[in-house]
């Protein structure tokens, strides 16, 4: 099959990462795999197997499939000459989702919740395709030489964005200090994309913490591996790459049910709250610090869960889809 994907840059987000991934999974089974952004670079933080070209480029050949994530570049995408095109859901509310859905496009969505959330409200068929994670990248790395009388809370930092819960985390490890005060609040971002505001000025907090920023793929095990607890508080995700990758890393996780329905059961996989709110996160994170053996089996469960979602398994997915939906041989 001859595949292009076509995306608003290269640099390291979730959704990115996530086509890279399919790419070099398709290309290693025969497919030709091209991936269009608006100057056609390789990403420098993955080594991409696929073709990446620039939006100069798109007139210059026809494809049997297209893929497209982004609002922002479905011109771009309109142009591509593909025999099926699919729009990929990644998020979920987004205002120009009612639009897309009545366009002449086949739909992916990258997790349950979501699929079920279009196939209600439009009336459409999505079929599922869920995010992965790479065992390569994401993996239980050996402790570093850290304090470990600390509980070390980790989360993703970037607080600008609402709907990722930062400040919801925060509070709730606020509203823990007092009763454990050997708690630390860890956070991490990367500066990329067009909005390159630096988070860490915006984290006020009265709790010890710290925060990485830029760390080189090759750091992400052994910063999730440094954590006791994991904390996600995200709403209207698709799929939570950030909670998959802490799982794949046997790091127990509190986490809303956003992003997280294929892999995060309460008080299985994980501890799930109904919805983000300090309160709620609080509740279960002390229950991770107070019960040791809890707190095992659950990083244990979610670790051998998020494991069966690689990308081997989205790219098999992928290639059912097309050839079903599409007839292709």
């Amino acid at each position: 099959m001859k595949i292009a994907a076509v995306l608003p840059h290269v640099d390291i987000f979730g959704g990115v990462r996530r086509y890279l991934e399919i790419g070099n999974e398709l290309s290693s089974r025969g497919h030709y795999f091209v991936l269009f952004h608006p100057d056609g670079s390789n990403p420098e933080w993955f080594e991409f197997k696929g073709v990446t070209k620039s939006f100069l480029s798109l007139d210059e050949e026809a494809f049997d499939i297209g893929l497209c994530s982004e609002y922002s570049v479905l011109p771009y995408f309109e142009r591509l000459n593909a025999r099926a095109k699919f729009f990929y859901f990644l998020l979920k509310g987004h205002k120009e989702e009612r639009k897309t859905v009545k366009k002449n496009y086949f739909f992916l969505g990258n997790s349950e919740g979501l699929c079920r959330h279009l196939e209600k409200k439009y009336k459409i068929s999505c079929s599922r395709a869920p995010g992965g994670v790479n065992p390569e990248f994401f993996y239980p790395a050996k402790k570093g030489e850290i304090e470990r009388n600390e509980i070390r809370v980790l989360c993703y930092g970037r607080i600008y964005r609402k709907r990722k819960g930062i400040q919801h985390v925060i509070r709730a490890v606020e509203g823990l200090n007092k009763e454990f005060p050997r708690l630390k609040l860890v956070l991490f971002d990367s500066l990329v994309g067009e909005d390159r505001r630096d988070p860490r000025p915006m984290i006020k907090s009265r709790v010890h913490h710290e925060f990485h920023l830029n760390l080189p793929q090759s750091k992400m095990a052994w910063l999730y591996s440094q954590a006791d607890i994991f904390v996600s508080a995200e709403r209207r995700a698709g799929w939570s790459n950030t909670t998959a990758e802490a799982m794949a890393c046997q790091i127990p996780v509190v986490c809303t049910r956003s992003g997280t329905r294929d892999f995060a059961f309460h008080n299985q996989t994980a501890l799930v709250v109904p919805f983000p709110h300090p309160l709620l996160l609080r509740r279960q994170i002390k229950k991770l610090i107070k019960d040791d053996e809890l707190r095992l089996r659950i990083a244990r469960a979610g670790y051998e869960r998020i494991l069966t979602f690689t990308w081997s398994f989205l790219a098999d997915r992928l290639e059912k889809i097309f050839k079903e939906l599409v007839k292709l041989n």
